[in-house]
C-alpha cells in the first residue's frame, strides 16, 4: 500500500533530504519554523516498526511525502475435502 501528499513550494535541498527523518534537524534545514523536528522521525520510526517505510522526494514542481506499508495477505487455511 503507499499513501501520498504533495504540495507546491519552494524545493527541500538534497541535503536536507537526507537527514528529513533524523531528530531535532528542524533548525537546521528551516530555522525560522517553530517545533523540535520530531514529527517526520516519530511518523517514519512508526512506519518502520510496521515494517514500512517513510520517504521524501522535492523538486521544482512539488514536494512529496510516501508512506508505503506491505500489505501481508492472510493465507487461506485449506479444509481437507
Amino acid at each position: 500500500m503507499n499513501l501520498s501528499v504533495a504540495n507546491s513550494g519552494d524545493p527541500i535541498p538534497q541535503a536536507a533530504i537526507a537527514r528529513l527523518f533524523q531528530p531535532f534537524t528542524r533548525d537546521e534545514i528551516r530555522p525560522s519554523q517553530q517545533g523540535l523536528g520530531l514529527g517526520l522521525y516519530i511518523a517514519s520510526e512508526i512506519a518502520r516498526a510496521h515494517g514500512g517505510q517513510l520517504e521524501a522526494r522535492s523538486d521544482q514542481n512539488e514536494t512529496r511525502f510516501t508512506f508505503r506499508m506491505p500489505l501481508n495477505t492472510p493465507e487461506v487455511a485449506r479444509q481437507p475435502s
